[in-house]
């Protein structure tokens, strides 16, 4: 495709955060925004996200941003067109420790004064919920009945679709080779078919985000952690639907889906900047020990298959919104930690909010770009700037 000269706004990244971000701004009036995707929409980390959808988050601008997509989600198929598949089958979270019930507990607190419905249940009532449980080593459970799951390849077609009937432009196979600096401002990006001339370039590149931020003269401390997900073949010994449960002691978390069981070890692993997420097979072995402590009748199941996706984290496990320390016109959406599909409506919102409006109706400090310090979210060579 032919690329426009100028832009209003130029996001780097086609994934559920970069559509949302560019419906959004289409939304608010903006006309000529450009996405730039290097493969297709909705192909890298977005299409290897479980979907899952949860309120229980530590902090408030979290929680608040789950229960602003939950809506979102819930009205979605009306809205964009698109039936993403939304269903609340809740999330169960099993304790094992006292300490890990105390830590859960000031969340839970948080959370229900927000207006989510998260409660403390016993061992025994998390086994109604899940009859094929072991529960004899658990002290409790966490349950959070209006948590749900959705499909984020429907919810990024539905954004995208949306956008470009609002004008935007969505350019697909187009890698961004350098971003145009003039005075530690952005005036554009380049890419491997042109030139585009912009005073406002986000980054929204998942994964990658870090290798985007190094164009301009950035380290970004976002780190690409592998994670696995394996599914069984037809398994209708555990009826569905089951919620989404997750082992807090071991990481091993697993849902029914349609027929089949999607389990995970819950492992992240450092893989560098290998995007292609190679599958390690060996990750089975693990998956079948924590599986079969937990939920012994997935011993008679039989793995069919997987995949390996990344999970973008920061030092602090929270996302970086907000303006670039010390480069105008460079604005950052990334280090979402594997929840970038569920916090996507809110965050679309409010970046355009910020861009067009010029500050977010949110106090986002909690995701700062600058709080990391020197050598983090600062030039590449360490030292701290400041806007």
């Amino acid at each position: 495709m032919t690329l426009p000269k100028t832009a209003s706004t130029v996001i780097i990244g086609g994934g559920v955060v970069g559509c949302s971000i560019a419906y959004h701004l289409a939304r608010r009036g903006l006309r000529d925004v450009v996405l730039l995707e290097r493969e297709t929409v909705g192909s890298g980390t977005t299409s290897k996200a479980a979907g899952g959808i949860r309120v229980q988050f530590p902090a408030e601008t979290e929680i608040r941003f789950s229960l602003e997509s939950i809506d979102v989600f819930a009205r979605f198929a009306d809205e964009f067109g698109v039936d993403p598949g939304y269903t609340k089958i809740g999330y169960l979270y099993l304790l094992a420790e006292e300490q890990q019930l105390r830590g859960f507990e000031p969340r839970i607190a948080l959370q229900r004064k927000l207006g989510a419905d998260v409660r403390v249940i016993s061992p025994a009532d998390a086994q109604k919920l899940v009859p094929a449980l072991r529960v004899d080593d658990l002290i409790a459970a966490v349950w959070g009945p209006q948590d749900g799951m959705a499909g984020p390849a429907e919810v990024t077609t539905g954004f995208a679709r949306r956008a470009r009937e609002l004008g935007v432009t969505i350019a697909e196979g187009m890698a961004v080779t350098a971003l145009a600096m003039s005075n530690r401002r952005v005036t554009g990006v380049r890419t491997s078919q042109g030139a585009i001339a912009a005073p406002i370039v986000v980054n929204a590149a998942g994964p990658a985000a870090a290798r985007v931020g190094r164009l301009a003269g950035l380290d970004l401390p976002v780190h690409p952690r592998r994670r696995h997900i394996f599914f069984t073949e037809p398994f209708p010994e555990i009826p569905g639907p089951v919620p989404l449960t997750s082992d807090v002691t071991s990481g091993f978390y697993f849902r029914k889906d349609m027929e089949q069981v999607l389990l995970s070890p819950g492992d992240v692993e450092d893989i560098g900047e290998d995007f292609d997420v190679p599958m390690d097979w060996g990750k089975v072995e693990e998956l079948v020990r924590k599986a079969i402590h937990r939920l012994p009748i997935i011993a008679d199941a039989r793995i069919a298959g997987g995949w390996a996706g990344l999970r973008p984290l920061t030092p602090d496990d929270h996302a970086i919104i907000g303006w670039a320390p010390g480069v105008e016109g460079f604005f950052l959406a990334v280090g979402f930690g594997g929840h970038g599909f569920q916090h996507s409506p809110a965050t679309g919102r409010y970046v355009a909010e910020w861009l067009v409006d010029g500050t977010p109706s949110l106090d986002l400090s909690l995701f700062d770009p600058g709080r990391f310090g020197a050598g983090r979210c600062g030039a590449a060579t360490g030292r701290t700037r400041t806007r």
